[in-house]
């Protein structure tokens, strides 16, 4: 508050720290301010947790407490407060349902948080109705976030995210499953929200305030997050444990919070408000007791539940409390009776004031007051204060008259105080002893500004966030407080103080804006002026003066919004317009407001004196704000400009500095007391009341003035004391009265005991030559100077009467003051003052710029052609120096008049005592005996006549004024249609530059960059989309390898099943020797069989599923092929048909199912007929081993090359839609370039206009600036101190300088004349050579006489010819003259027009950097594109690889089946199993080492990571014992006894061994197929199937399962790649784009603010420059 950081030393995390906690107080602020919460209200709620947190000390989990019927009448009636048990019996729906609300609230409330701010953002002084009902809902939405509602929402959000199917309210939801995920998400959101509001209303929504009516006022305490803490654990516990596993440890956990609450209770101060406090305290103790009880049962109570429990806590819950309170008690007493330099803790402090208090308001009652003279006592005991320190003693005599008094009161509270100062003696740096200290400065002693110094001290001990918010807003409440006392202060009506400050101050930033492009301007044309002008500089302050011309804009906009008619600001941007931004028509409107304001004041003035006029926009008043803050008091921190004009300090001068600065001495040494006094008491007789005082200024002499002071409303930068500063002008009311003359008043300042001057105005020296250097305190040697000296009836005792009254007629006598005081110090006869000298001596600088002057003139070339010249010098140069002398023995002759004896009249204006100085201001004036009771008489007709005849005057020129105006809007609808074409289109041009509509080069440009987003955006979603079709392929694809590989390999295992049932008919099929003994063999077989069957039919439908979206996605139309089924007939027979694959296959289907049904006899049929078993029996074997499983096997071959060949169709797809993001991207910036290309083209040909003005016409527009910083911007103080100069007395000790040159010595010498000029010409040479401009302008304040060298030094040069002035000097020398002048002017112009042609020939140099920026953009997508196109690449290899993979792993158990099975056929047929010629035996036996070495083979290749476990699973049943792996397939579960004995273990060394040990087994059963050993080569390939064509299966079914991982993981890396593709593109658009577009927009509004810096005169009057605008490309551009 007091020590405000400057804004730039803060970090970025500071500031926006310091935002959101302005923002949060401001808001709690208002919610505080607006709350509705009544005690009743309060001790309600309170009963309602009371009731909620009491149903969790008796929860039902806690089976060990008693039972007992009203137990539970007890607890359903509990149930109803609190929503844990809806939740646990109402089911998931009501649980969703109160999550649902819960969630709504948060958001709703959110929403309503929104609308606070930006009502409370847009409206803060005035709040709407809306507004009011909306901070009144939110602060109850605390309120019950603060007591009862914290328990059911977080129990709802805790309850949906810790989900569990055993619990009872989650009974029907599938946890972490489907829609669960989304009740999750809403969850954690809201409960995000939640704990941000229990964290904000439990730290921040509290009132520290002893005198606050909110109920739940407290000084600062824990126990408010130690009870939000406690009702989060509880339904926390509840949810979790929902079983009462650990009933016993929560109990006890809970007991001990309990416990911990109570402590914090009673080692923290109460609650202000006593009746409240007691309800809490009764609340927390019943809590404890409860849980207390609940763990003597569970702990202690070992036997049978009984009721015993129950009547424990019901008969000690009023024991218990009776107990605790008569703790608190007890505490209160002990800390009464402890002297307060005793204490230990500072809240054992604040509990002792507090409870001092309570007393103090309760006094009526006799046991507080007997309390209170008890404490009364023992403080004075212990007292030793004096008696105005410390008010014990006079409460003491008080108290013995027994009666009370508003005086008495505050007696006490000046007690408290006292006590409180020695606290804060023995902890200095407590932010809460400060802060109660400045609540009772405020509220009980009504010392606002006590209670203000108290805050700032706080805030400087480091509080916390309470303590911090606390002070926030006491701030505004004292602030508040000072605007509603400030609205109804009626001495000032009219006058709102807070707003005149704050236009001052926004004022003062307008000023320097305009400054600020005034010097840009000046810059701008300096650079211009240069020999070389850098181009890039030159574009970079046209950008410069156009951003500074529009901020420029929007101040004067703000400040036209306050103030409307201030004749100031108007009169500087109306000039600004005019002479700077070269917009007339504005300007001139502008200005002509303003004249027409200032008439209108003028007349206001001779009517009604009101104090809007006094202290308003136009009073010409200064306006001082100092500081009131206790480590800066009356530090000045901001003055306006009218303190130059009244006191002649500049404002660096005075801000920063003590605002004593500007007061006599004998006041300045008391000011800073006076201030203190008044911020330690406030009590003041002069804020708000006008008076009359004199101010000292910077030349030390008193300045007469009015002065109002007020206090600012605005705390922002604590106490701000704001002073209006007013000068009296001559004649005015203020100091005459209706008997007295009006005539010039003359102010003298005097100490009556020692007779010494303190001051005097500035006309006691000009009207009788005492000098300020005489005056006490201004210099060394004054004290023998006394009043007695020239007026010594002033100081006699005997006048004081008439000075106090009718006034005193004597004289002042100055005529011994010469020569008594002023010996020495420049005034004496013999000697001459400094300024007099300077007059007199004043080089021949004016006679020179008179010559220099005359040089520019038409004349001067004339004279420049003859030898009239140096006399005609010569004779200006004497009558200057003879005027200068005479004007000086006039002034000083005048000066030695005034030392004489003066009749007077004098009043004491004011008398003041300071201790032992008694201070007396006199004002005084001439009085001429004669004729003063006729000017008494005369004065006031006269003065009345004259106020009638200005206020015609001014009425009668405003009305012509008026007048003019409409004559003129007349005569220009008149002349309008006589203006020739190109002077409309030059308007017309300056028209169009002023409009302010979007650029067509930027709509351009941002409608194109939005199609190449839109069109980006749309190819990477088609991209997007194409992938996750790709990969749909893919999967649809693996399933269709997959399934079309299955198919044979269940067709292998029917036929095989097949000729087993046949095998067993025939009783060629032993069953006890093949290990079946658990179930008969034709059961297993059968069993088997229809397995198998109703297998295939599934895989059936799922290929010819799959066939046809493969047909669906072929080109043409495929025909299906037939095959040649053998079918026999019943005469035994075989007949072939024709048919296609699928019905043939539905054949198998039917004739298999028909034989598991077959009874083993009718396999053996009749020798004669043949029934259906064998002619299904015939259909299976003969075409499903041959014909079927050869379709089959061409049918998944097709699927595998379909596939494979779709997978370079993705390669071409894919190349095509990166070929055109690629091309739009290249063309879009083929379009764009040029469009940029020609934005710096044209702001070069705007350029280039530059360089057709003139050289003169630049010097003017750059004087012109000069000018106006001179005229308005400039400090006028070194004007006023050079006017003043002429009666300025001299200080002592001060002598005149040395004349540099004598009287004798004469400027324009012949003999030295060459040489001068010749020094003179080298000079201007040397500037020439450093730019023409250089001495134009300098960076900052620039002067005017360098401007003026600057425009003038090179006609002069030009035009001096120092050879026509020596004597003798001949025609020819003349003419060589004559030419060499000619040849410099030569020079001039072709340096001159090398600048143009610079200016002229400007070209753009960003056109590469434009062309790498376009090429930069473009290559980073067309790299986004690239990256795509090789992860596209990688992806389809690593879809090949598994396309190969699951080819090669899917033949495996098919070429081994078939490699037996045709073995066996072999061997029960006894033929050889041919087929084209082949033996399937052998065949399948050659594939099955193929398909082996190409499995092995594609394994070498590198797979995804989601094959990790496939291919760990895959070395582990290749290579280790297959019977330690337990897996289980369909009906297949490993046996590992059975699969270790199989064959002597041999599964136990993995599948590969395994498959080259059946293939060998095959052989060596042909081999033995004679012998009885076939059977045992044939029981053992079937073992060795049992296991290894599962085996085979599961690794297959897990390599489907990584293709599965695998695409979902791609298709997870392509929508996260879209998600960061747009994000990415976005943030380009934002932070690259969206700059590039703005920069470019600041360029071409750069352009037209440069083309609006060459006024229409200009333009008008050079035929190229105007050329260029209406008919060259200019025009066509800006258009």
């Amino acid at each position: 508050m007091n020590n405000r950081r400057v804004f730039y030393d803060e970090s970025i995390w500071e500031r926006f720290e310091n935002r959101i906690k302005t923002w949060t107080y401001g808001l709690t602020h208002e919610l505080l301010q607006n709350q509705v919460c009544s005690p009743f209200l309060f001790k309600f709620l309170i009963l309602i947790e009371l009731i909620q947190l009491l149903y969790y000390s008796i929860h039902p989990n806690l089976d060990f407490l008693f039972k007992t019927v009203w137990l539970e009448y007890f607890r359903n009636a509990l149930q109803y407060f609190q929503v844990n048990y809806i939740i646990f019996n109402g089911g998931v729906n009501v649980l969703l349902i109160v999550m649902y609300i819960s969630f709504g609230v948060q958001i709703l409330m959110l929403l309503l948080l929104v609308i606070i701010t930006f009502k409370l953002t847009s409206n803060k002084r005035k709040p709407s109705t809306f507004l009011t009902y909306c901070l009144k809902i939110f602060s109850l939405y605390g309120l019950l976030l603060n007591t009862i509602l914290t328990i059911p929402i977080f129990n709802s959000f805790i309850a949906t995210i810790f989900c569990n199917s055993d619990a009872p309210f989650s009974d029907g939801l599938e946890c972490y499953a489907g829609l669960h995920f989304l009740h999750i998400s809403l969850a954690i959101i809201g409960l995000i929200l939640f704990l941000i509001n229990v964290l904000y209303f439990g730290l921040l929504y509290a009132e520290l305030n002893p005198s606050s009516p909110i109920p739940f006022a407290s000084p600062q305490s824990k126990t408010q997050l130690v009870r939000q803490l406690i009702k989060i654990i509880l339904p926390l516990y509840v949810t979790l444990d929902f079983n009462g596993e650990i009933a016993e440890v929560y109990i006890s956990l809970l007991a001990a919070f309990y416990l911990l609450l109570l402590v914090q209770r009673y080692r923290s101060p109460p609650y202000y408000n006593k009746s409240v406090y007691g309800f809490i305290v009764v609340q927390e103790v019943l809590l404890f007791w409860a849980s207390l009880v609940g763990v003597i049962t569970a702990f202690l109570d070992l036997g049978a539940v009984d009721d015993i429990g129950l009547f424990y806590m019901i008969l000690g819950m009023p024991l218990i409390s009776l107990v605790y309170f008569q703790l608190l008690t007890f505490r209160q007493q002990q800390l009464l009776k402890t002297p307060i330099k005793s204490f230990k803790k500072e809240t054992d402090i604040e509990i002792y004031i507090n409870h001092l208090m309570d007393l103090i308001e309760n006094r009526e009652i006799l046991q507080s007051r007997i309390i209170l003279e008890g404490v009364l006592k023992l403080h004075l005991k212990n007292c030793g204060k004096p008696s105005e320190n410390c008010v014990c003693q006079q409460l003491v005599a008080d108290n013995l008259k027994d009666e009370e008094t508003p005086q008495k009161l505050k007696r006490w509270y000046q007690l408290i105080k006292s006590i409180i100062s020695d606290a804060l003696d023995r902890y200095p740096k407590c932010p809460r002893l400060h802060l109660l200290n400045s609540y009772i400065h405020h509220e009980k002693l009504k010392n606002k500004f006590k209670a203000l110094f108290e805050l700032m001290i706080t805030e400087e001990n480091k509080p916390n966030l309470q303590e911090e918010f606390s002070i926030y807003r006491y701030k505004n409440l004292i602030e508040e407080e000072m605007i509603e006392n400030d609205m109804r202060t009626s001495e000032n009506k009219g006058v709102d103080v807070n707003i005149i400050v704050v236009f001052q101050n926004k004022f003062v930033n307008f000023l320097s804006s305009i400054e600020k492009s005034v010097t840009l301007h000046m810059e701008f044309w300096r650079e211009l002026l240069e020999e070389n002008p850098d181009i890039q500089k030159l574009q970079s302050l046209g950008s410069k003066i156009t951003n500074t011309v529009e901020s420029t804009s929007d101040f004067y906009k703000k400040l036209q919004e306050m103030n409307q008619n201030h004749i100031k600001c108007l009169q500087v941007y109306g000039n600004f317009l005019k002479d700077i931004v070269n917009d007339d028509v504005e300007g001139q409107r502008i200005l002509e407001k303003a004249e027409y304001i200032q008439k209108s004041t003028a007349v206001n003035k001779l009517g009604l004196d009101q104090e809007r006029q006094k202290y308003g926009e136009n009073a010409n008043t200064c306006i001082i704000t100092c500081s009131g803050n206790y480590n800066n008091i009356g530090v000045v921190t901001n003055v306006n400009n009218e303190i130059t004009r009244i006191l002649g300090f500049s404002k660096s001068d005075i801000i920063g500095q003590n605002v004593n600065r500007i007061m006599p001495k004998v006041y300045a040494d008391q000011h800073d007391q006076f201030m203190k006094n008044y911020l330690e008491t406030s009590d003041s007789k002069v804020i708000g009341q006008e008076r009359i005082l004199l101010a000292q200024n910077k030349n030390n002499y008193l300045v007469p003035c009015t002065l109002m002071i007020k206090v600012l409303p605005n705390l922002d930068e604590g106490i701000q004391i704001v002073g209006f500063l007013k000068d009296i002008e001559p004649g005015s009311s203020y100091l005459r009265s209706e008997q007295e003359i009006d005539q010039e008043w003359h102010f003298i300042i005097i100490n009556v005991n020692s007779q010494a001057i303190l001051g005097i105005t500035q006309s006691c020296y000009t009207r009788y030559g005492i000098p300020a250097s005489l005056v006490y305190g201004n210099s060394t040697n004054t004290n023998e100077f006394t009043i007695d000296a020239i007026a010594p009836e002033l100081v006699d005792i005997k006048n004081q009467d008439d000075l106090k009254s009718q006034g005193l007629v004597t004289t002042i006598d100055t005529s011994q003051l010469q020569q008594n005081f002023l010996l020495g110090r420049g005034e004496s006869d013999d000697e001459m003052s400094l300024e007099e000298e300077e007059n007199i001596y004043e080089p021949a600088q004016q006679v020179s710029q008179m010559q220099s002057k005359i040089g520019d003139s038409n004349l001067g070339q004339m004279l420049n052609q003859n030898h009239q010249y140096k006399e005609t010098a010569v004779d200006l140069s004497q009558q200057v120096q003879n005027s200068k002398i005479e004007e000086a023995k006039s002034k000083k002759l005048q000066k030695q008049q005034r030392y004489k004896k003066y009749k007077i009249k004098a009043f004491v204006q004011d008398e003041t005592e300071f201790g032992d100085q008694k201070i007396q201001i006199i004002r005084f004036y001439e009085v001429d005996e004669n004729e003063e009771i006729k000017q008494q008489r005369s004065m006031e007709p006269a003065a009345e006549e004259a106020q009638q005849n200005q206020m015609k005057t001014v009425m009668k020129d405003e009305q012509q004024v008026q007048e003019d105006v409409n004559a003129s809007e007349g005569e220009s609808n008149l002349s309008g249609g006589s203006v020739n074409d190109d002077m409309r289109q030059l308007k017309d041009f300056k028209a169009l530059i002023s409009e302010k509509t979007e650029p067509k080069y930027i709509r351009i440009l941002k409608r194109t960059v939005w199609f190449i987003m839109l069109l980006l955006i749309v190819l990477s979603a088609l991209i997007l989309g194409y992938r996750m079709s790709q990969s749909s392929d893919v999967q649809e694809g693996a399933d269709a390898i997959y399934l079309s590989y299955m198919r044979h390999n269940i067709m292998a295992d029917v036929n095989f099943y097949t000729r087993l049932l046949q095998m067993l008919g025939n009783s060629t099929y032993i069953a006890d020797k093949h290990g079946y003994t658990t179930t008969t063999a034709d059961t297993f077989i059968k069993a088997n069989l229809s397995y198998l069957v109703d297998t295939l039919k599934v895989v059936q439908f799922d290929v010819i599923k799959a066939r046809i979206k493969m047909e669906a996605r072929m080109t043409g139309s495929t025909n299906l092929e037939t095959y040649q089924v053998k079918f026999l007939l019943t005469s035994g027979e075989e007949k072939t048909y024709d048919n296609i694959f699928n019905d043939a296959l539905f054949q198998i289907i039917t004739s298999a199912s028909s034989l598991r049904n077959s009874s083993a006899a009718s396999f053996n049929g009749s020798v004669t007929t043949v029934d259906n078993t064998q002619k299904n029996f015939f259909y299976v074997m003969t075409n499903g081993l041959f014909v079927l499983r050869k379709g089959s096997e061409n049918i998944a071959q097709r699927f595998f090359d379909f596939y494979s060949d779709e997978i370079n169709n993705y390669q071409v797809t894919f190349f095509v839609i990166m070929g055109v993001g690629i091309f739009c991207l290249v063309v879009s910036a083929m379009i764009l370039i040029p469009i940029v290309f020609q934005v710096h083209k044209t702001n070069n040909m705007v350029m280039s206009l530059f360089g057709i003005i003139p050289i003169q016409e630049i010097k003017e527009l750059a004087a012109k600036c000069e000018n106006y910083m001179q005229e308005f911007l400039e400090d006028k103080n070194e004007k006023k101190e050079m006017v003043d100069k002429e009666d300025k007395p001299p200080q002592p000790n001060v002598q005149p300088p040395e004349v540099e040159k004598t009287q004798n010595k004469d400027v324009f010498e012949m003999n030295n004349e060459e040489e001068d000029r010749s020094d003179k010409k080298k000079t201007q040479q040397q500037n020439g050579s450093n730019g023409s401009g250089q001495n134009v302008l300098q960076t900052g304040q620039p002067n005017s006489n360098a401007i003026h060298t600057s425009i003038t030094a090179k006609p002069t040069e030009n035009k001096a010819t120092p050879s026509a002035f020596t004597q003798g000097a001949t025609k020819n020398d003349q003419k060589q003259q004559q030419q060499q002048e000619q040849d410099k002017k030569e020079n001039e112009e072709e340096i001159e027009n090398l600048r143009s042609q610079k200016l002229l020939n400007s070209k753009d140099n960003n056109k590469s950097v434009v062309i790498v920026q376009f090429l930069i953009f473009a290559l980073i997508f067309i790299a986004y594109f690239i990256l795509d196109i090789n992860l596209e690449l990688i992806f389809l290899d690593n879809v090949q690889k598994v396309y190969d993979h699951l080819q090669y792993s899917s033949k495996r158990p098919i070429s081994i089946k078939y490699n037996v099975y045709f073995t066996f056929e072999e061997v029960v047929t006894n033929k050889t199993q041919l087929e084209d010629s082949l033996d399937m035996r052998t065949e399948f036996q050659s594939k099955l080492y193929d398909n082996e070495r190409n499995l092995f083979q594609s394994l070498t290749q590198s797979f995804p990571s989601q094959f990790d476990s496939y291919l760990s699973n895959f070395q582990a049943f290749t290579y280790n014992n297959l019977c330690t792996n337990d897996f289980s397939i369909n009906n297949f579960e490993t046996d590992q006894t059975g699969c270790a004995n199989v064959d002597s273990g041999l599964l136990t060394s993995g599948l590969k061994t395994a498959f080259v040990s059946v293939a060998l087994s095959t052989n060596d059963m042909i081999n033995l197929i004679s012998t009885i050993n076939n059977q045992t080569y044939h029981n053992k390939l079937h073992r060795l199937l049992y296991y290894i064509s599962p085996a085979c299966d599961y690794l297959t079914d897990q390599f489907m399962s990584g293709i599965t991982d695998f695409l979902s993981y791609s298709d997870s890396i392509e929508q996260m790649k879209f998600s960061v593709y747009l994000v990415l593109m976005f943030a380009a658009f934002i932070f690259c784009w969206t700059p590039y577009l703005n920069n470019l927009s600041k360029q071409i509004w750069r352009t037209k603010g440069m083309l609006n810096m060459i006024p229409m005169d200009i333009i008008q009057k050079y035929p190229n420059l105007k050329q260029q605008f209406i008919g060259g490309e200019i025009l066509q551009a800006v258009k």
